[in-house]
């Protein structure tokens, strides 16, 4: 007969081995942990340890690489003062501040408001936009020498007769009434002084220069023309810097010309440029006009929100140098003669993705 004291080995080989599985399972839930912890420290979670390679910062467990930190530079200038690095860093500092505010915005739920969402459209439509004439602009050949060098002999007042020309220079937004103003008829800039205080339109007078080489090289042409015909002669155009309200008409006398010649390879240089940027320009215009051809089968308009109908070009008339109050911007004109049919003085753009971005005036 066996008695109770027999029966304790037995008794306590079991709650060693219930001892010995309890522990196993802590050790086991510690090494699990441990594993967990290891991976958290590779992805750069909950770790102290220094990003490396391309990535050059960890916010909250995601990484910023030097591929995001160049493109917060592409475009930006870097002051001469300032290494490559300290601007790299700038721009990481600036990376991470964007991010931490965009988080607090994400947390507040104001990514799903109309009106983020309609801005958020429009941001991602204008970067396709971009991206599409970037790759237009890829495509378009580069112009050949003998392309540059033929450009160069048939504009030389861009090149071996460049001129800068010191101007008397009178400024005012271009009024509603602009063609009724009677300014065709001056021929002193007293006289358009006169005209525009009797009509109560403000403007300014001021010294200005003009550079032929950058202007449109049609504009510069007819100008020289009007000029070599009678180097007082008035002659007016109008353009519309940004954030203007209303194309800004510029009325000038030439006081002095400065002859600089602008040859060799940099004229070269420029050459090329020039007629690629205008190869790009004609290429995303023919993109634009092959769209706007589809848009009667594909849009269908709310009665009243149809586009205006284009009016007829006036034909052109001695002493109506100015165009119609719609049209913008205004072409160059002799004061008192016929219409200089050239765009106003500026150089082809060096960016056609931003060309392509820029609403028209």
């Amino acid at each position: 007969m066996m008695t109770s004291s027999s029966l304790l080995p037995a008794t306590g080989a079991k709650q060693t081995s219930a001892i010995s599985l309890t522990r196993s399972s802590t050790l086991l839930v510690v090494a699990t942990a441990a594993l967990a912890l290891a991976g958290c420290d590779k992805l750069g979670i909950g770790s102290d340890s220094a990003p490396k390679g391309q990535v050059v910062a960890i916010l909250d467990g995601q990484e910023i690489t030097v591929l995001e930190v160049n493109a917060e530079l592409a475009g930006t200038p870097i002051p001469p003062t300032m290494s490559r690095r300290d601007a790299e860093k700038l721009a990481l500092e600036n990376i991470l501040t964007r991010r931490m505010l965009s988080k607090v915005a994400e947390e507040r739920e104001l990514h799903k408001r109309p009106e983020f969402l309609l801005q958020e459209r429009r941001a991602s439509e204008q970067l396709r936009v971009q991206s599409l004439a970037r790759d237009i602009a890829a495509k378009v050949v580069v112009p050949s020498r003998d392309e540059a060098d033929k450009f160069i002999a048939e504009n030389p007042y861009l090149f071996a007769d460049r001129k800068f020309l010191i101007l008397d220079q009178i400024q005012f937004l271009r009024p509603e009434n602009v063609q009724k103003l009677g300014l065709e008829g001056a021929t002193t800039m007293v006289e358009v002084e006169q005209i525009l205080t009797a009509n109560q339109v403000p403007f300014r007078r001021q010294p200005a220069s003009l550079d032929t080489l950058g202007a449109n090289p049609a504009f510069v042409k007819e100008v020289t023309g009007v000029l070599s015909r009678n180097p007082e002669e008035l002659f007016m155009f109008a353009t519309r810097p940004e954030g203007a309200p209303a194309p800004v008409v510029l009325v000038n006398q030439v006081k002095e010309t400065r002859v600089q010649p602008f040859t060799g390879d940099k004229a070269r240089e420029y050459a090329t440029n020039f007629l690629r940027n205008e190869r790009i320009q004609n290429a995303l215009r023919s993109e634009v006009e092959k769209q706007e051809k589809t848009k009667k089968e594909r849009v269908v308009f709310q009665p009243g929100w149809e586009p205006a109908k284009k009016k007829p070009a006036a034909s052109a008339k001695p002493g109506m140098a100015l165009p119609a109050p719609d049209a913008a911007p205004a072409a160059p004109a002799a004061m008192g003669g016929a219409p200089v049919a050239a765009d106003a003085p500026m150089a082809a753009p060096a960016d056609p993705a931003a060309a392509a971005a820029a609403p028209a005036n």
